[in-house]
């Protein structure tokens, strides 16, 4: 019969999800198979399907995905996948929600950052179940831009406060004991002096202070819109530009060592949001903490069944809480005063994205809204790098040819919908994809992707009335479950591929961000080590290759008269230095290349 083609794992495991027999016909055809084949995870040899077809993998009877990992279609399945991507997710944007507005005195407005954050799950759910070359991909908002428009949020506040000549009070915190060894730990974690108890815009304050606390809120309400909107608008149209344009190999060329750095600074925030969320009390962060950050590891090492361990992880506390709270003939509301729960937070109907946004454009302050271009900045570099980094990611840990270009594009193309729905920008996200692919165990099933974007949308057009049963250690865990990643990808697991010198510049610029507080201070600071290192580093490299020879040495294929030529070799042997160089000339190869020009030419003029 026909040879046939096997890609088979190099380390004599078993067939990877990429893995093909193919039928080849004709000599042709087998070197055209073998031209397809790359490497993949694990060192195991696939064949890569998308090499004549633009990067989407090509479903015909010759080429068909096929091995021992790959699971049939099952709707069983999807649905299962669906509702654990959507619990998730869910869980997710009430915590992106509450970083948005994450001082007390802002609570009011929080159910509309949830309704933002799921607005945007439901429309890049969609998005990519319908369009994306990956079948398995989920899209949805990001923590890091949730993260900036937090900051976004707390500059406006403070801003329009201060226009309405109101005091926003410091902060808030709960310290782990009374003793003054934890008051400046406590600042670095992000918390801060003030009391708890402190009013602003609430009780007595608001009643002395009625007319500017409610336009205190209306403007604050109506410019965070303003913003989440720019700033969806202009990462969507870099992320179609970059796509379109092919322009995603370039944005490669930051230095990770500062990117890292930027992820590790986020991974901080998120981190420190966890703590605040459970009000730095130890008896509801710790058991926080000891089951996100076990999950993100279990999640990250395929350790069983996702359909099965993460439900586990996630509801078992919450069965084990519950339990505890009726079992002590307590009740919710006893919770709520012994701040175990979050206060109530009121549904807002999904209309008021655009009610109170491009309904009250008169309330839209541009004074404070221009106190977050600093950041706005940072927030461009760091999500589109971001962006581009869970795409590629997502080609390793699926082991599936992904095309970057068309991907970004199409992520353009959604923020389209997010911008007319006053929503946060969407993408990717990794973690839902490797979680989707963990049940569904093939690379076709879309099905779950637009199950878990209905159940979105469904909360978005209804409400969202589930956050009110949710205690505050399990946000907590999201949050760290989140983190977790941040710290062990970004900070720590950095150390394998950089050198102590590049990872030394992340402890740095994470440390200077710890304690201005500020992500531009970071950055400039992250900018200067980089571009001091990158000198250092390459002025030591020399320029100049092999030995300078005169124009008498070189051979020429051109042929004179014998006159003719007998002059020329005169005057390049007398006249002409040649000199080969290497790499790119700049800074102190420069100087140092036309320093050595110099001395050649008065070493000559002496002799």
């Amino acid at each position: 019969g026909p040879p046939r083609l096997r890609a088979l794992p190099m380390d004599g495991g078993r067939a990877g999800p990429q893995e093909a027999d193919a039928d080849c016909r004709s000599a042709a055809d087998v070197q055209g198979a073998v031209q397809g084949c790359k490497h993949g995870p694990d060192d195991k040899l696939v064949l890569d399907a998308s090499a004549d077809h633009g990067g989407a993998p090509a479903a015909s009877d010759a080429h068909e995905t096929h091995g021992p990992r790959v699971k049939p279609l099952s709707i069983v399945n999807a649905v299962a996948s669906a509702v654990v991507n959507f619990l998730l997710m869910f869980g997710l944007c009430c915590a992106y929600g509450m970083i948005m507005f994450n001082d007390d005195w802002n609570r009011r407005h929080r159910a509309l950052g949830v309704k933002m954050n799921l607005v945007t799950a439901m429309i890049f759910g969609l998005l990519l179940a319908w369009k994306s070359k990956i079948g398995v991909a989920i899209g949805g908002p990001d923590l890091n831009p949730v993260v900036f428009l937090g900051g976004f949020v707390q500059s406006i506040a403070e801003d329009i406060a201060r226009q309405q000549f109101l005091v926003i009070p410091a902060g808030d915190h709960r310290r782990l004991a009374d003793d003054r060894l934890w008051t400046p730990l406590a600042r670095c974690l992000g918390a801060s002096s003030a009391s708890s108890d402190e009013e602003f815009c609430e009780g007595a304050h608001f009643q002395a202070n009625e007319g500017s606390c409610v336009e205190y809120h209306e403007q604050l309400r109506a410019t965070t819109i303003f913003a989440v909107t720019v700033s969806s608008a202009v990462l969507g149209l870099l992320f179609f530009c970059l796509g379109r344009l092919r322009g995603t190999r370039y944005v490669a060329m930051v230095p990770t060592s500062v990117m890292e750095a930027f992820l590790s600074c986020v991974g901080y925030k998120v981190m420190k949001y966890a703590l605040k969320f459970c009000k730095y009390d130890p008896r509801q962060f710790l058991p926080a903490a000891c089951i996100g950050v076990p999950l993100y590891f279990i999640k990250a090492m395929h350790l069983g069944n996702p359909a099965v361990v993460i439900p586990l992880f996630l509801l078992l506390p919450l069965v084990v809480y519950y339990a505890w709270i009726f079992g002590s003939g307590s009740d919710l509301e006893a919770a709520r005063d012994l701040k175990h729960m979050f206060p109530h937070m009121e549904n807002v109907d999904f209309w008021r994205l655009w009610a109170d946004g491009v309904g009250k454009a008169d309330k839209i302050n541009l004074r404070a809204w221009v106190t977050t271009l600093p950041d706005f900045a940072v927030m461009i570099v760091v999500v589109t790098l971001d962006c581009l980094l869970k795409i590629s990611s997502t080609e390793g840990k699926l082991g599936v040819a992904v095309h970057k270009d068309h991907e970004i594009q199409l992520h353009g193309v959604g923020n389209v919908a997010t911008v007319a729905c006053c929503s946060t920008v969407g993408y990717m996200q990794l973690k839902f994809n490797v979680i989707n692919y963990g049940i569904l165990g093939n690379l076709k099933d879309r099905r779950a992707g637009a199950i878990y974007a209905l159940l979105c949308g469904v909360c978005f057009f209804t409400s969202i009335e589930l956050f009110n049963y949710l205690p505050r250690f399990f946000l907590g865990i999201l949050l760290f479950f989140a983190g977790a990643g941040f710290v062990a990808e970004n900070l720590w697991g950095s150390r394998k591929y950089l050198c102590f010198r590049e990872w030394l510049q992340i402890l740095v610029i994470l440390g200077v961000f710890i304690i201005t507080g500020g992500l531009h201070f970071a950055v400039l600071v992250g900018g200067c080590l980089t571009g001091l290192d990158f000198i250092s580093r390459y002025s030591k490299v020399k320029s100049i290759v092999g030995k300078p020879m005169k124009g008498s040495e070189l051979t020429t294929r051109d042929r004179h008269a014998p006159l003719l030529a007998s002059h020329i070799r005169h005057v390049v042997g007398a006249w002409l230095l040649v000199i080969r160089l290497k790499g790119f000339i700049f800074f102190a190869s420069a100087q140092a290349l036309t320093t050595y020009v110099r001395s050649e030419l008065e070493r000559q003029d002496g002799v």
